[in-house]
């Protein structure tokens, strides 16, 4: 079975790339677009690119504005788009995300987010949350729908670093406890609002912020919110997979304050690491595979955050617990359950 991927986002995110390889091995060939296209992308790809399954993720790469003259029409010509490509062959979609990260749901991008919603022969989506807000937000049929965890992205990293020495490397105190916010720094991580509760109630813990600002602006930004905190370690730069290992066994707990999100890598990976986890309560879109002692919930920052976050630093960070998670999202598993759904969107 030959399966296009698209588009090719291999160079920002590991995870098709790790499922790409897993599906090897159930005799799922994996092809990646052959350059891009502007007008009608979808389907003067599949038109040229023989495959049995177009498999769809982020579709708002083919449809974001660029800033050009024609920006309001990229949306708009989306479901034309679909349709047209969908005439070679099925469709099926990953929704990693509700909506685009850090824009604002115009009615041109939800015309383009229901389109492809309801135009794709099958829907992935990560969680039983995530299923049922797409069944509440856009009336989607659940029986078109599948229900495929987020694959494990530990396994590039290798295994921990004893605490002790990942912190010397890194240069961290070696005796103050540190909660990690790490990945790429955009504004709907909710980065802000953590840095006024640190700098405001200054608890006996170091705060991480680890990584590669998505914009000069917004890193300008969080930088002049921090200032010159000592509570507050400022590291905004892309980390290497072996410096992202060495930050995970520095932490004593890994802090996530999304404003919006569907999925999280990020917050899968500090699951598959076995580090304390500490995020809203209104993120029910994202499974951890609760109730676990690992992972902690607070209603908002101003009520019973500092709690919980005593709470998780009050346990110990252990690779090994997080064993049963890993096998429940390994790739081989993941790569099954999308291979099972091709099957059945090409033969019933």
């Amino acid at each position: 079975m030959n399966v296009l991927f698209a588009p090719d986002w291999r160079q920002g995110v590991p995870y098709q790339r790790l499922l790409s390889e897993a599906l090897a091995h159930c005799d799922v060939h994996v092809e990646f677009p052959h350059g891009t296209r502007r007008v009608l992308p979808l389907y003067r790809m599949v038109r040229d690119q023989h495959c049995d399954i177009l498999h769809l993720h982020w579709p708002e790469a083919y449809w974001s504005e660029r800033g050009g003259r024609l920006d309001p029409f990229r949306p708009l010509r989306h479901p034309v788009d679909l349709q047209l490509a969908r005439l070679h062959q099925p469709i099926v979609y990953t929704a990693h995300n509700l909506w685009p990260h850090n824009v604002q749901p115009t009615p041109p991008i939800r015309t383009a987010v229901q389109a492809t919603l309801r135009m794709v022969d099958q829907i992935f989506v990560h969680s039983q949350g995530a299923l049922e807000e797409l069944s509440r937000m856009f009336e989607i049929d659940p029986s078109r729908c599948a229900v495929i965890p987020h694959g494990d992205l530990s396994i590039d990293l290798g295994l921990p670093t004893p605490q002790a020495e990942a912190r010397s490397v890194l240069k961290l105190d070696s005796c103050r406890p540190i909660a990690l916010m790490f990945g790429r720094l955009e504004p709907y991580k909710g980065i802000e609002e953590v840095v006024t509760w640190w700098k405001e109630h200054r608890p006996d813990t170091q705060l991480a912020i680890v990584g590669e600002p998505y914009c000069e602006e917004y890193g300008s930004l969080l930088a002049h919110q921090i200032g010159e905190s000592a509570a507050i370690h400022w590291h905004p730069q892309r980390v290497t997979e072996q410096e992202l290992g060495l930050w995970l066994s520095a932490a004593s707990v890994c802090v996530f304050n999304y404003r919006r999100i569907f999925t999280s890598g990020a917050a899968s990976l500090a699951r598959s690491w076995g580090v304390p986890i500490l995020l809203p309560r209104r993120l029910t879109t994202i499974d951890l595979s609760e109730p676990s002692s690992f992972v902690l919930r607070f209603e908002e920052m101003k009520e019973n955050f500092a709690d919980q976050l005593n709470q998780a630093l009050a346990l110990q960070p252990d690779y090994a617990a997080a064993q049963a998670w890993r096998e429940q999202i390994s790739w081989t598993t993941i790569a099954r359950q999308c291979t099972e759904q091709y099957h059945k969107v090409l033969f019933g």
